[in-house]
């Protein structure tokens, strides 16, 4: 889809993390993703980064990234889950942090090989006031977002599809009974 046609979706492009068991809980400084770095062990990034103590600091931004680096390489499911997030804004809930955390992952994001700056919202959130059976759907703008969209939802790995299909559920009336199971 051309920049310009989404510039007039009004919806932010913007994933909220702050919980480990939630979707997209992997980017959380305490998920349960042990990193090996400095030839240690650390159960979560955010041990490491308490070890570290330079909170306030300049090295913080460079120390945390060098954490978040380090468990891309060592998890490539994260990576993937990343890559995936396209040019979304990574947003951190956590009340002591103005972002830090999301605008890291994001600068991690964007230095990686294979980053595509593509994220679509599902279309039942971007056009909230047009039916799943609508013309819309098949002509027009409608028309060009399904059909950048769902490419683009079809491209991504089995587990990055679990943190966005988990993240933005599908409404009831945009579920679809296969028809073929209504002809037997």
């Amino acid at each position: 889809m051309q920049d310009h046609n989404r510039k007039h979706i009004q919806q932010p492009l913007e994933i909220h993390f702050d919980q480990p068991d939630k979707p997209y809980g992997c980017f959380s400084n305490f998920s349960s993703h042990p990193i090996e770095l400095e030839g240690e062990l650390w159960t979560t990034l955010e041990d490491y980064l308490q070890a570290k103590k330079v909170f306030g600091t300049t090295l913080e931004k460079e120390i945390m990234s060098k954490a978040l680096q380090a468990k891309v390489e060592q998890y490539p499911v994260i990576r993937e889950i990343l890559l995936s997030t396209g040019d979304a804004a990574l947003i951190d809930r956590t009340s002591n942090d103005p972002n830090l955390l999301g605008r890291a992952w994001m600068e991690v994001r964007n230095s990686l090989d294979g980053y595509q700056p593509h994220f679509y919202l599902p279309p039942w959130i971007v056009f909230p006031e047009e039916h799943p059976y609508s013309l819309f759907w098949r002509m027009g703008f409608g028309e060009d977002y399904v059909m950048h969209y769902w490419p683009w939802l079809e491209e991504m790995s089995v587990d990055a599809r679990k943190e966005y299909d988990a993240y933005f559920p599908v409404p009831e009336e945009w579920k679809f009974e296969d028809l073929d199971e209504e002809e037997e």
